[in-house]
C-alpha cells in the first residue's frame, strides 16, 4: 500500500510521524493528483522540503506527500513512475475534501 503523509518544511526524520492514509498506488495518485514529475527523493530518504523563502520555511508550512515503494508501483500502467516521495500541489484541506468525496 502506498502512503500519504503530511510533512512540514525542513522535516529531517519520520520519527514520531505516521502516514495519514494508505491505499493502492492508483488511488493515491488519483486523490493527490501527482505526476511522475513531482518525484522528490527515494523512499528511504526524507525529502528536503524547502521553499527558498525563509519567511515561509520558518512558518512550518506542511506538504501532502505520497510515499511509494517498488512493490506499490509495479504493475501500474504508466511506466514513468519510480519508487519514492512525490509532492502534491494539494493542501491538507484539499486532500481531505478529495477523501470525503471518494468515500461517498
Amino acid at each position: 500500500m502506498a502512503e500519504i503523509w503530511y510533512l512540514g518544511i525542513g522535516t529531517e526524520t519520520l520519527e514520531g510521524l505516521e502516514p495519514r492514509h494508505a491505499a493502492s498506488f492508483a488511488e493515491c495518485v488519483e486523490l493527490l493528483g501527482v505526476t511522475p514529475e513531482k518525484w522528490e527523493s527515494a523512499p528511504d530518504e526524507v525529502p528536503g522540503l524547502k521553499t527558498g523563502n525563509p519567511l515561509v520555511d520558518e512558518s512550518g508550512y506542511i506538504y501532502v506527500m505520497l510515499k511509494a515503494d517498488e512493490g506499490d508501483i509495479s504493475g501500474y500502467e504508466d511506466k514513468g513512475w519510480k519508487p519514492g516521495w512525490y509532492r502534491s500541489a494539494l493542501t491538507i484541506v484539499g486532500f481531505e475534501k478529495n477523501v470525503r468525496k471518494k468515500s461517498k
